[in-house]
């Protein structure tokens, strides 16, 4: 989305405040409410084409996000990409929020509406701060607890001017990520294992695990090279590995050079599909967190893709791009089944009664 955009976008939905407001207006909590219905930004609809940079702060740390142009990227995150939807979408919560009822000055009291400063030990206040492109503020706010009860679908968000005593409930939901995965751009990968031909999972001793399929309509994938004396342990049990590549997701990122993956505990996969591309996988543990590398290749067809199919050569072109100088920390549940060894895949046939 561009920023002209999104521009548009702002003001089209701040008109819907004015209804929301109207409703809550009408509970009978609020007929009192000082300076009710007051946007808290009343300026940014207009002042976030000047938008430049998004910072999040809380007691675990500070996330600072840039717009290039194009797209926002992490600046703690080696500026990678960060996730534009959500960016955009607290952008746009900003600017519909509107003041419902002024609630304490007190700064003793700051922390029963979990408003005290954002760094603090046990605090659980986020601060949100918008700059242009030279630094200069656009809009602050510290973000406290949240209120469901408003009477109205919007809900409300205790919040608090930086340099201002005062507090206010204010209309709208505001519940900024503290986490770097509540901010990148977080998908890997996401092929069905329908799609999948074969997979070989290569240990960091060499032992190797090969699953595959004949055909796409098959049920469940085959373990290939089964020692003599063992069977599957179940049906199904190598289907897991096809999975892998299925919604894949990143917790986080880091630049290649930054992680060191050790031949002697990196595993490597390879996903094959049906439709002549391949996934390359190199997974190893480093300080408790899984960490993998990707890349991808595809042989171009003879035919281009028929409409609605998926142009593989384009779709790991893409995915290369994605993984190229990146490490990649998944959830480690997710990449477990490339752990599994054949004696962990397979059993020893039960005897026959």
């Amino acid at each position: 989305m561009t920023m002209k955009s999104f521009l548009a976008l702002c003001a089209a939905t701040v008109l819907a405040v004015g209804l929301a407001i109207v409703v809550v207006g009408s509970q009978p909590s609020y007929e009192s409410a000082d300076a009710g219905g007051t946007l808290v930004f009343p300026k940014l609809v207009t002042d976030v084409n000047r938008l430049k940079t998004v910072v999040v702060r809380s007691k675990d740390g500070t996330y600072t996000i840039d717009w290039d142009g194009q797209n926002w990227r992490f600046r703690e995150r080696g500026n990678y990409l960060s996730d534009d939807k959500k960016v955009n979408e607290l952008v746009l919560r900003l600017a519909r929020m509107a003041k419902l009822e002024a609630k304490t000055k007190l700064e003793n009291r700051y922390d029963r509406l979990d408003l005290n400063e954002p760094d603090a030990k046990d605090g659980r206040a986020k601060q949100v701060t918008l700059l242009d492109k030279e630094g200069k503020t656009i809009a602050d706010v510290v973000i406290g607890k949240r209120k469901f009860t408003l009477g109205s679908k919007e809900g409300g968000t205790y919040i608090r001017i930086p340099g201002d005593a005062q507090t206010w409930l204010a209309l709208g939901e505001l519940n900024p990520g503290d986490k770097a995965r509540d901010w990148l751009k977080r998908d890997v990968a996401d092929i069905k294992d329908k799609q999948i031909k074969r997979v070989t999972v290569r240990q960091p001793d060499g032992e190797r695990v090969v699953v595959a399929k004949e055909k796409p309509e098959d049920a469940s994938f085959k373990i290939q090279g089964i020692p003599a004396g063992r069977e599957p342990a179940t049906d199904f049990v190598a289907d897991e590995l096809g999975r892998v590549l299925a919604i894949l997701l990143l917790d986080d990122v880091r630049k290649a050079s930054d992680v060191a993956m050790p031949a002697n505990k990196t595993i490597k996969a390879e996903f094959e599909g049906f439709d002549g591309f391949k996934v390359l996988i190199d997974y190893a543990e480093v300080d408790g967190k899984s960490w993998i590398k990707v890349r991808g290749e595809a042989t171009a067809p003879a035919t281009p893709p028929a409409e609605g199919a998926t142009d593989w050569v384009k779709a790991m072109a893409e995915l290369t791009a994605r993984g190229e100088g990146w490490v990649f920390e998944v959830p480690a549940y997710e990449v477990a089944p490339l752990k599994k060894r054949m004696a962990e895949l397979t059993k020893k046939p039960e005897a026959k009664s």
